[in-house]
């Protein structure tokens, strides 16, 4: 198999190895690899920007941050993460005495 031939795959990888963008079939999928923290415990996955919504807003009442930067659960749509690598999905930190 060579590159010339048509039964090559193109692939194509970015600088960050989370953030990785394949070419299939003709159409781009970006993948977020989401970090979801609760009292149920700890998980990671990749999922795509309309999935990492979706889980957003599963944990409404969570804090979110988006490349390191905490965003507001309830104004994040597909664009938004559009150039989102990762995404932390954390419980709320209560203080006080």
């Amino acid at each position: 198999m060579t590159s010339e031939s048509d039964d090559y795959m193109p692939v194509k990888y970015r600088t960050r190895l989370v953030d990785v963008v394949n070419q299939i079939g003709g159409a781009s999928m970006h993948q977020i690899k989401v970090q979801l923290s609760n009292k149920k415990g700890h998980s990671q996955m990749l999922l795509s920007p309309a999935e990492t919504v979706e889980a957003i807003q599963e944990n409404s009442s969570a804090w979110v941050y988006a490349d390191n930067q905490k965003i507001d659960p309830g104004q994040v749509d597909e664009a938004n993460l559009s150039t989102v690598s990762n995404v932390r999905i954390v419980s709320g930190l209560v203080g006080g005495c």
